[in-house]
């Protein structure tokens, strides 16, 4: 009785020494599962939140070029209306004016009496014209602006014009949608990075039913992880 008393000691004692050993293996492998979701789960929150980043300023990117555009073109617009309907007409009635004076002068030396009176009085007319809208009419008036054939430089006027508003003149809309483009592109690649960061996460969920490949699913779940990880690195490196 002695001898199998001992017997089935030793047993029961065996069997405990090895459930003792098998149950941390399978606490082990319980948490690497959490531990290999918890991680997929972070590393994807932060992948999310810095797309969402990079996409928000690719869009105020896009924003400020759209604003950008509508403000260099409206100031465009000003300054050729302020050219060709505020400052032309009175140029142009400035050359006229010149014209005809002249005109009347040299027509007048060939005149004498009441016709040489009337051309010169003619000709006062024109000069006090010229006199009175001189001094509203810097393009007219702006040697600078005087062609040699008697005419206008409208496009110099019109460069000086834009000249006076070097912001507005400064204003690059296509270099903010450019930069829109890539931030919008970068986006795009980081989002990729939350492929293998799911494969990742879904490995680790099938590790839990199976539990003789559970080991491998982790390592192929660990290896998808850093996979993402290292896509989501090299992304943010490069742009």
């Amino acid at each position: 009785m002695s001898g199998e008393i001992l017997v089935t000691t030793a047993s029961e004692r065996s069997a405990a020494a090895v459930a003792e050993i098998v149950v941390p293996v399978k606490e082990q492998s319980r948490s690497g599962v959490a531990l290999l979701l918890t991680v997929a789960a972070i590393v994807a929150a932060i992948i999310g939140f810095r797309a969402a980043m990079i996409s928000s300023s690719a869009s105020e990117s896009w924003q400020s070029a759209l604003r950008s555009d509508v403000k260099r073109s409206a100031a465009a617009m000003e300054d050729v209306r302020s050219l060709y309907q505020s400052e032309l007409p009175v140029a142009v009635r400035i050359l006229e004016a010149r014209i005809v004076q002249a005109e009347m002068l040299a027509e007048a030396q060939g005149q004498s009496g009441a016709a040489r009176q009337a051309l010169l009085l003619e000709a006062d007319v024109q000069g006090q014209i010229i006199t009175a809208l001189s001094p509203s009419s810097e393009l007219a008036t702006t040697p600078q602006y005087s062609l040699q054939s008697g005419g206008l430089d409208l496009a110099k006027r019109l460069a000086d014009l834009r000249a006076e508003y070097p912001d507005l003149l400064a204003l690059n809309p296509d270099a903010l949608e450019t930069t829109g483009d890539r931030l919008a592109h970068q986006a795009e690649l980081t989002m990729l990075a939350l492929v293998p960061t799911s494969v990742a996460a879904f490995l680790g969920v099938l590790a839990q039913p199976f539990r003789r490949r559970r080991g491998i699913l982790l390592r192929l779940g660990t290896l998808a992880l850093a996979g993402g990880t290292a896509i989501f690195i090299a992304v943010q490196v490069m742009a």
